[in-house]
């Protein structure tokens, strides 16, 4: 409920920051199209730190409305498939696989300080669903007896935030990369703008 409340104080905020122009913003609105599809692959995926394998790596695609130069709201969905054996000094193991997913929220605010680069930051509001399951390799027949335990967390709303930067070669296409919080600590990809 607090993230929700946060999210929606940051929308309402960014929305009262006025453009620096109306002849800017209306300049714009000829030369720029509203909408855009961006798809994204994640080259550091967020479970990194637990030393895992990427069987499907981190790819996302979002649908993204844009009604001014500094504002934009995006739906965005994904997902990543990754597994792990955990090994404890007994030397029993533990063989992992999470089928991760994730819909998003974002709202980001964009800078127009070159032509063709456009920095831009933001938050998102996410649910995630994370599929844990148990691939073998465990040595013990019975699980009560296992020396290794995990406990995930299946489902549940967080929210985060990211950068990036996106470069438009042509006004309608543009590459990008992000820093951030979800699917993909690092992640490049290409968006369409109509």
């Amino acid at each position: 409920m607090r993230a929700l409340l946060t999210f929606s104080l940051f929308v309402f905020l960014v929305c009262l920051i006025p453009t620096d122009a109306q002849a800017q913003c209306a300049r714009w609105k000829q030369t720029h199209q509203y909408w855009q599809l961006r798809t994204g692959i994640g080259l550091l995926p967020t479970f990194a730190k637990d030393h895992t394998t990427s069987e499907v790596p981190p790819l996302s695609m979002e649908l993204r409305y844009r009604p001014s130069p500094r504002f934009s709201l995006g739906l965005l969905a994904g997902g990543s498939v990754s597994t792990v054996t955990q090994e404890h000094h007994s030397s029993s193991s533990l063989s992992l696989r999470n089928n991760f997913k994730m819909v998003a929220l974002r709202a980001a605010v964009h800078a127009q300080r070159w032509v063709k680069w456009a920095p831009y930051g933001g938050i998102s509001l996410a649910y995630q669903h994370s599929l844990v399951e148990d691939v073998g390799g465990a040595e013990e027949e019975d699980p009560t007896t296992s020396l290794i335990h995990y406990t995930p967390r299946k489902t549940g709303v967080f929210y985060g935030a990211f950068i990036g930067t996106c470069y438009q070669p042509f006004p309608q296409l543009e590459i990008f990369g992000e820093l951030g919080y979800g699917l993909s600590i690092l992640t490049l990809g290409v968006g369409f703008s109509w």
